[in-house]
C-alpha cells in the first residue's frame, strides 16, 4: 500500500471509529465520515459502500489478527484448559476495547455488516481448526455428507458465540472478560475444546 493510501485508510479508521463510538452507526452518514477523515465522498466510496460496511471492514481487520493463532492451534491443550481459552479472551478484549462502537451497532442485535463480520471471522477460524484436526468432530449423522456436517457444526459454534457476545454487550459492564470467556467456553461442546483428550 502506498503512503498516501495508507494515510487515507488511517484517517478513515479514526473517523469511523470516532463517529461510531459517539452515535448509532445507523445514524452515521458518508458526509460525516468524509468530513472527519478530510477526504471527498468519492474517495469514501472507493473504500466502502456505507459507513456501516467501512466500520465492519476495519473491525474485521482487527479480528483477523486475533484469529490468526487459530491457524496453528493443537487439537489438544494437554491440560484442563481449552485450546480456545486465550483466543476467546482476545476476542472479548477486542469487543471490550470497542464497547461503545459495538453497542452503537446494536438495535437490539448487532447490525448486519458488523454481525456478519464477527460471524464470518469466527467461522473461518473454526473451519481452519476443524480442517487441521478433523478427528475431533463427532461422526456425521446418516444422510448428512461430511462437508455439510462440518458447515453445520461451524455455523452453530460461530453463531452461538456471536449471540453470547451480544448478550454480554447488553447485560452490563465488560470488565469480566475472563469470566465471560469461561462462560462461553463452558457452553461449547467438549469435542471442540481439546482439553487433553486428543494427545
Amino acid at each position: 500500500m502506498d503512503p498516501r493510501q495508507a494515510r487515507t485508510r488511517a484517517a478513515l479508521r479514526a473517523a469511523i471509529y470516532g463517529l461510531a463510538a459517539a452515535q448509532p452507526i445507523a445514524d452515521v452518514t458518508v458526509a460525516q465520515v468524509a468530513r472527519a477523515a478530510g477526504i471527498t465522498r468519492d474517495t469514501f466510496y472507493r473504500h466502502a459502500p456505507t459507513p456501516e460496511h467501512l466500520l465492519a471492514a476495519f473491525l474485521g481487520e482487527e479480528i483477523d489478527t486475533l484469529m490468526a493463532p487459530l491457524e496453528s492451534l493443537p487439537a489438544s491443550s494437554g491440560s484442563e484448559l481449552s485450546v480456545f481459552d486465550e483466543p476467546e479472551r482476545e476476542l472479548l478484549r477486542h469487543v471490550a476495547r470497542h464497547a461503545k462502537i459495538y453497542r452503537n451497532a446494536m438495535s437490539p442485535r448487532l447490525t448486519g455488516a458488523v454481525r456478519d463480520t464477527l460471524v464470518d471471522r469466527i467461522e473461518t477460524g473454526l473451519r481452519t481448526h476443524l480442517d487441521r484436526h478433523p478427528e475431533i468432530a463427532p461422526a456425521a449423522q446418516p444422510g448428512i455428507d461430511r462437508e455439510r456436517h462440518a458447515r453445520l457444526l461451524i455455523a452453530y459454534a460461530g453463531g452461538g458465540t456471536v449471540s453470547a457476545i451480544e448478550e454480554w454487550l447488553r447485560s452490563g459492564e465488560l470488565d469480566d472478560v475472563d469470566a465471560a470467556a469461561r462462560t462461553i467456553i463452558a457452553a461449547s461442546p467438549d469435542w471442540w475444546l481439546g482439553r487433553g483428550q486428543y494427545t
